[in-house]
């Protein structure tokens, strides 16, 4: 009788558990994306202390609180909550994503494991009424963001201004406390084949609830600027690391 082989088999899943990966290998294709942004002040201070070195927090203390219902490959439909602010890194504008909260397994592992995305699991609704537009996001039963932008007028896509780059701290502790973490560094991706549809303005509304597991109300919310409401598709590519803490 033939010795059977000890060695493990060369087709891998690309993620865990290896008897079938939570998700593939990336680029992942969306389409159909709805999206309302409402951009507020707050504190500088507050900001610096969660943008981390060596980038750069911008000057006006801008932050972004972005809701959006997605349709990808790899993905399928889902709801995003995305808290992110922009940076300068290398002398390059940047945006910086803080807080992410979303209704699919599969995009939350994907986001933190490849890209270091802060996501984490919750309930959202992306509603429009009359000619308003509206968000909750809720975890553990205490309504965390609730915002909301009035369709006005017709803007265009530089009215949205940004970049496509993202960054994003991706922290991996070790299994052993007496250790050092795994991954502590800076990734960067930056979105291609972009197209915008549509874009909507308006003023806008904007308030973090109170939550013993998430302290936004921790983030004042001095002014808000002003929303939009548009729809887009794109292309989220790997990355790259662009700054290694450990090293």
């Amino acid at each position: 009788m033939a010795a059977k082989s000890a060695s493990r088999s060369t087709t891998r899943a690309f993620s865990m558990p290896e008897l079938s990966g939570l998700y593939g290998k990336p680029p992942f294709e969306y389409r159909e994306a709805k999206q309302m942004t409402v951009a507020f002040r707050t504190d500088p201070g507050v900001l610096r202390d969660l943008v981390p070195e060596p980038l750069i927090p911008n000057e006006d203390a801008t932050m972004f609180l972005s809701s959006s219902e997605f349709l990808s490959s790899g993905f399928g439909r889902y709801f995003e909550a995305h808290l992110n602010t922009h940076a300068t890194f290398d002398g390059r504008l940047v945006n910086f994503s803080v807080y992410l909260v979303l209704d699919s397994d599969v995009a939350i592992g994907a986001g933190r494991e490849i890209w270091g995305f802060p996501k984490k699991f919750g309930r959202l609704t992306l509603d429009m009424k009359d000619d308003v537009v509206r968000t909750t996001v809720e975890r553990g039963g205490c309504k965390i963001i609730e915002a909301a932008v009035h369709l006005a007028e017709l803007g265009t896509e530089e009215d949205l201004g940004g970049t496509p780059e993202w960054i994003a701290h991706r922290f991996i502790p070790n299994v052993s406390l007496s250790a050092p973490p795994d991954i502590d560094q800076l990734t960067s991706t930056t979105l291609t084949n972009v197209v915008t549809h549509d874009v909507y303005k308006g003023a806008a509304t904007l308030a973090f609830g109170s939550s013993p597991a998430d302290r936004l109300e921790t983030i004042p919310i001095n002014e808000v600027t002003g929303g939009f409401y548009f729809e887009y598709q794109f292309t989220l590519n790997d990355g790259e690391v662009v700054h290694d803490y450990l090293a």
